[in-house]
């Protein structure tokens, strides 16, 4: 019998069922060839992978002129890498007793935790990690732990299995300490045992290794400054047990406990309690179990827990101003270092020259004077710097007034913002006047002045004729300082003399200025202060003329060294360089610390400082405000005040104005708004060293002769 051809439809289902297979065929071969291509891009990638491959950035720390820590810097993570055996017996042990308890026996993937977790996760239908100690830091470290998919997990597994071929079990166990996270931008055991404790981790004891060891698991939610340091329960649970209802943790639903870094005591009647454990006490029972510790140390360890005391959460905010001014030296190679020391590279501790006492003193001042000068005056950023006159360490250090206050620009730091320092400028033009011959017993024409359409006038009017410049200086005297810009021979004598005292920022704009336009002046208004100067560099100047004439870097930075105490700084000495002559800034600190000489016994009393000798420089700017259509001529207005000067013993200088150059009322000046915090603070310093001088030696002090 003929047999029957198939029929159309069951043709087309036999076609569709040939390219369905086909199609899946296909598809299966070519997933095969990409997950063969991956697998060879890890296996290539598996060689380069080893102990020596894992460096990363770390901290720098900032701290005190004694050594105490005033702030990090770091680019996301606050890290420090220490030697694999700088970690106590008891903070490894506890990570490995709750992290890895078979990590010294185990191969490369702990099957029996795999098996434990999947049981476990079976049976109470909770997540149970069994990734190892070195899973979790491959996987911290190259692999991006939100993923939760196969793929991921197993090239953990592969990269965990290198690295434990390239290096020892110990060295993993030192690059997990230095790397793992332990909360928030923390990272490394030794930065969360400084942060957490306030101890380098070398002084860990048994309860705080353990506390570190727990925070591992989840570190954000167990964080020491979160909700879940202790592990809590609903009030109704307490009550229960005050009751006696509840005698036994059994007898409380999981559900109806909080966990939390450490366990909780419930008090009950007739001074029992119900203890609920804590993910520290889970710690200290797996190191038993493992016989890391003994009985007796479990139960002291948990006697210290009970009471353990953790640091003040640290401040990101501390000392702003000043860590950026440290961190620009260091970037720009101020303090000569073998290797680098920044947020790139870290792994350093850098000794600032910072005062605590001074630095706290400084900041009392600024802070208590602030809100008056901003309501009388219109002034609403300050500035301060005060240094050691006899080897040029910056003592203290106030940027501005708040940090966080953004809308009137205290996110700057005007102690490095070039502004018009008025009349504190003048004496620079008059140690230029001494050099071309002139001396303090040299007379000048204090009389009416034209130059060009300009008539310059002295601050208070008038004019006295004849005068002699230390009468002249002392007064403030704007024209006798004008016709000594002249005399010396213009701007550029002054510019140079400035410089050399440290004044630099006044001849580099006139250098860059001239550069590109030769016609370039500052002209007469230099004399009294119309080019813009740092705080900085004025209190640098200030130094100068307060060493009789010796420039003496302003310092920041004591040392730099290594996490493990290795200097990294090579020490060149200050020693200092004569830039100007000693009997002119002998002379200049003989005028600015002369009480008979001053104008008025109003102005007297306003910048002495009872019992200490001080020569001191007061200084305002004027800056147009407004202009008048019909003479078009400006109405002036104040715009920056300043007060710098120096003591025997300090060296100082503070401004006020505004960020944004808006003026401050008519009545500011150097004396009535920032003199008061100067005596305020020399005062004060005088009296955090007692033992200091407080009157100029014959070495720093000469009187011209009449």
């Amino acid at each position: 019998m003929a047999s029957r051809a198939p029929s159309p439809q069951a043709a087309q289902k036999s076609r569709t069922r040939h390219v369905v297979r086909h199609s899946l065929l296909v598809n299966f071969l070519l997933l095969c060839v990409i997950f063969l291509l991956q697998l060879y891009g890890v296996w290539n990638g598996l060689s380069r992978i080893g102990a020596d491959s894992i460096l990363l950035p770390q901290s720098v720390i900032l701290t005190d002129n004694e050594g105490r820590e005033i702030r990090r810097i770091f680019l996301e993570k606050d890290r420090l890498e220490l030697a694999d055996d700088y970690f106590p017996a008891t903070l490894k042990n506890a990570v490995i007793a709750i992290e890895d308890e078979r990590f010294a026996t185990r191969s490369c993937i702990d099957l029996r935790a795999i098996a434990r977790a999947a049981k476990a996760n079976t049976a109470a239908f909770k997540s149970q990690g069994a990734s190892t100690i070195t899973q979790q830091l491959v996987g911290n470290l190259f692999l991006d732990r939100s993923d939760k998919s196969f793929a991921r997990k197993f090239v953990e597994i592969l990269l965990a299995c290198q690295l434990e071929q390239t290096a020892s079990r110990d060295r993993i166990l030192g690059l997990y300490l230095n790397h793992m996270a332990f909360g928030g931008t923390i990272y490394g055991a030794e930065e969360a045992s400084q942060t957490y404790f306030g101890v380098s981790a070398q002084r860990l004891t048994l309860a705080q290794s353990v506390v570190l060891a727990a925070l591992l698991q989840r570190p954000t939610y167990f964080s020491p400054y979160g909700i879940h340091l202790r592990t809590s329960a609903p009030r109704s649970v307490a009550a229960a047990v005050r009751k006696g209802l509840i005698r036994f943790p059994a007898q409380i639903s999981s559900d109806d406990i909080a966990i939390g870094l450490i366990g909780i005591s419930l008090p009950g009647p007739e001074g029992t309690v119900v203890y609920l454990e804590g993910r520290t006490d889970h710690v200290l029972q797996a190191m038993e179990r493992n016989g890391f510790i003994s009985v007796a140390e479990h139960s002291s360890a948990l006697r210290e827990l009970r009471s353990l005391q953790f640091e003040r959460r640290r401040s990101a905010l501390s000392l702003p101003y000043f860590a950026l001014f440290v961190q620009k030296q260091l970037s720009e190679g101020s303090v000569p270092v073998d290797r680098p020391c920044d947020a790139k590279a870290g792994g350093c501790i850098v000794q600032t020259t910072l005062d605590p006492q001074f630095q706290e003193l400084a900041e009392e001042i600024v802070l208590r004077h602030a809100e008056e000068i901003r309501s009388k005056y219109h002034a609403r950023n300050i500035a301060l710097v005060a240094a050691d006159r006899a080897t040029g360490r910056i003592l203290a250090y106030v940027g501005n007034v708040r940090f966080t206050d953004t809308e009137s620009g205290a996110m700057i730091d005007m102690a490095r913002v070039p502004r018009q320092p008025g009349s504190s400028f003048k004496p620079f033009v008059y140690a230029t006047a001494f050099a071309h011959g002139m001396n303090p017993n040299t007379f000048v024409l204090d009389a009416p002045l034209m130059l060009g359409r300009d008539q310059p006038r002295n601050y208070e009017g008038g004019y006295r004729n004849w005068t002699a410049i230390h009468h002249a200086l002392a007064a403030s005297r704007n024209i006798p300082a004008i016709r000594t810009l002249l005399m010396v021979g213009g701007e550029e004598p002054v510019l140079e003399t400035a410089a050399k005292a440290g004044v630099v920022t006044p001849l580099l704009t006139f250098q860059k200025n001239r550069a590109g336009n030769p016609q370039f002046s500052f002209g007469y208004p230099l004399a009294i202060g119309a080019a813009e100067v740092p705080l900085l560099e004025m209190v640098q100047g200030y130094l100068t003329l307060a060493n009789a004439g010796i420039f003496r870097p302003l310092t920041a930075i004591e040392s730099v060294r290594t996490v493990d105490g290795m200097p990294l700084d090579r020490k060149l000495g200050n020693a200092g360089v004569r830039t100007i002559p000693s009997l002119h800034a002998r002379w200049l600190t003989s005028i600015l610390s002369d009480t008979s000489i001053r104008p008025t016994p109003g102005w007297n009393a306003a910048l002495t400082v009872p019992g200490i000798q001080t020569a001191i420089k007061t200084g305002t700017s004027n800056r147009c405000a407004s202009i008048n259509l019909l003479t078009s001529r400006c109405a002036l207005l104040p715009g920056d005040v300043w007060t710098v000067g120096y003591s025997p013993e300090f060296v100082l200088g503070i401004w006020a104005g505004n960020a944004d150059y808006f003026p401050l009322t008519p009545d500011a000046d150097g004396m009535n708004v920032v003199a008061p915090l100067w005596k305020e603070f020399i005062a004060g310093a005088h009296t955090l060293r007692p033992e200091g001088m407080t009157r100029f030696p014959p070495e720093l002090i000469e009187r011209a002769k009449e």
